[in-house]
């Protein structure tokens, strides 16, 4: 069975959300030959790998279905195989039609409320404003006809983190994570460091996560004794996701902005204090691990001018939680 499954763009909170989708899908369909496809690109032919290794056995990147009429015309070069079956995992109607176009047997598609589908909704499951990760088991459910109520966890492979500093005591361990995948979800660096003074000063230790985009931030944080677990100087120790997971497991929470760091905590088993502006908390949120702040909540549309005294008031509460 030849299995085609198309995304648009995967940054890595987008890989992480489809990993136990593509795990589940690979089960229903042991014997199946999936492929991968992007209009952009995909971290779950790099950075994800060793999660879907066994799981996808073909990527095609850059694939050229994008949401113009004028590609309806055009031949999908890249796509010779017949597949018996289409999964489009995004909603926008021409990028749908264009998919169809490459040979099938079987497409599955919630565009539209599924007016392109083989499939329908007859288990009548949500599609709209739902966790992300919810909603690709309920594409899991309607191609089996049965709905699927939990959500696996994901395996996360061991991979040693001893050359990383850690302190082994009896405090939290809180990590900070200020960066995310554009200027525009990134809460102000300065309020970070803010209250992760306040935090140490009372009595925690406190961790910035900083990935390679946010390096210009570490002579910062060393000259506030903060540290930086990921990096050594103004190295960084490993870029493997798989380090920054495994270090995750030793932290008793993250702060953060919407960003790819805190999926890899909420994935990794650990509960992030995650602030909202642009993006809905509802979608890019892990339930049972993530405890939300949308500054819409509170009349704010501007995430840099989210004031720090409400996010205190917000954070105080969180911290008090995980100690009960």
């Amino acid at each position: 069975m030849k299995i085609l499954i198309y995304s648009f763009n995967d940054k890595i909170g987008d890989g992480l959300q489809k990993i136990t989708f593509l795990q589940k899908l690979k089960e229903i369909y042991p014997q199946s030959k999936i492929t991968y496809t992007t209009t952009k690109t995909t971290t779950l032919k790099n950075l994800l790998n060793p999660f879907v290794k066994d799981t996808i056995s073909y990527f095609i990147e850059n694939n050229d279905i994008k949401s113009s009429i004028i590609d309806l015309f055009k031949k999908k070069k890249l796509f010779k195989d017949h597949y018996d079956l289409i999964i489009d995992l995004q909603k926008v109607v021409l990028r749908t039609l264009n998919l169809k176009k490459i040979s099938h047997s079987n497409f599955f598609s919630a565009t539209a409320n599924f007016a392109f589908s083989t499939y329908k909704n007859n288990l009548n499951l949500a599609f709209k404003n739902i966790y992300i990760e919810r909603l690709y088991f309920n594409i899991l459910s309607i191609l089996q006809n049965r709905e699927i109520k939990n959500i696996p966890n994901i395996k996360i492979p061991y991979l040693d983190t001893s050359a990383a500093k850690i302190i082994e005591n009896s405090k939290l361990n809180i990590g900070i994570a200020p960066g995310a995948g554009s200027i525009t979800r990134q809460w102000d660096f300065d309020n970070y460091l803010l209250i992760g003074q306040k935090l140490r000063n009372q009595g925690h230790n406190v961790y910035f996560f900083l990935g390679p985009s946010e390096k210009h931030f570490l002579e910062k944080c060393y000259s506030y004794n903060f540290i930086c677990p990921e990096w050594k100087g103004q190295n960084m120790i490993s870029d493997e996701l798989l380090f920054t997971m495994n270090l995750a497991k030793k932290m008793d929470c993250l702060i953060c902005n919407d960003g790819g760091t805190a999926w890899m905590f909420e994935f990794a088993g650990i509960k992030t204090f995650k602030i909202f502006g642009i993006t809905n908390e509802k979608k890019f949120a892990r339930p049972g691990f993530s405890k939300t702040l949308q500054i819409s909540d509170f009349g704010f549309t501007n995430l840099k001018t989210f004031p720090i005294s409400i996010y205190e008031k917000e954070l105080d509460s969180f911290i008090k939680n995980l100690k009960i």
